[in-house]
């Protein structure tokens, strides 16, 4: 199976597929609208918008059956232009998609991840801002597969990853790929995990 860097003209797929890989996601849905889907797909969109200028969001070759949504280390160096993609990518409309009662909460989580994130990985890193593959292909090793440029990349430059997760499948993932826990908390009574890995 190879790997590539997905393409803009494959942003609507990509994102769609993103969007039924976290339909069932027990934090994320607890944050969301009626229309999950619909919300989701924005999400995701905007997120590969934000990365595309980075180019580390990765796919199956052929047909998508999956996407690795990847930001390096200099993405977390804060700056205007990293401000004018929040703006251009659509991030800013994701609390339209948000349940009305549950905007400050969403605030709240947020700020508590940011915290911990620049806790517990002060260092330059690679973050993997998502993950998902299409209900019909897990199971298959195809998110192992996603991961693998970047933690190649991480290994032979001695540079640590991080993410977030929140079901216990994607922690026994994740440690199946070098992934430890750093934190393990909860909110709104969901769990919620941070994970990283350093670099070989």
């Amino acid at each position: 199976m190879e790997i590539v860097k997905l393409s803009g003209s494959e942003f609507e797929q990509a994102s769609n597929q993103l969007a039924a890989a976290f339909s069932q996601d027990p934090l994320i849905g607890h944050f969301l609208c009626d229309d999950k889907a619909a919300a989701l797909k924005q999400m995701s969109r905007a997120l590969l918008n934000f990365a595309q200028p980075y180019n580390h969001t990765y796919t199956t070759a052929g047909s998508l059956k999956g996407v690795a949504v990847w930001l390096p280390p200099e993405a977390s160096q804060f700056n205007l232009s990293q401000l004018w993609q929040v703006v251009t990518s659509g991030l800013l409309t994701v609390p339209f998609y948000l349940r009305w009662d549950r905007i400050l909460n969403f605030a709240s989580f947020i700020s508590t991840e940011i915290r911990l994130h620049d806790k517990t990985a002060p260092e330059p890193h690679w973050y993997l801002a998502m993950l998902g593959v299409s209900p019909e292909c897990q199971g298959q090793g195809i998110g192992g597969k996603l991961l693998q440029p970047v933690l190649e990349e991480a290994d032979r430059t001695k540079m640590p990853c991080y993410l977030e997760t929140s079901t216990t499948g994607a922690v026994r993932f994740y440690q199946r790929h070098g992934f430890e826990i750093v934190h393990h908390g909860t909110f709104a009574g969901r769990e919620y995990w941070a994970m990283k890995r350093q670099g070989a």
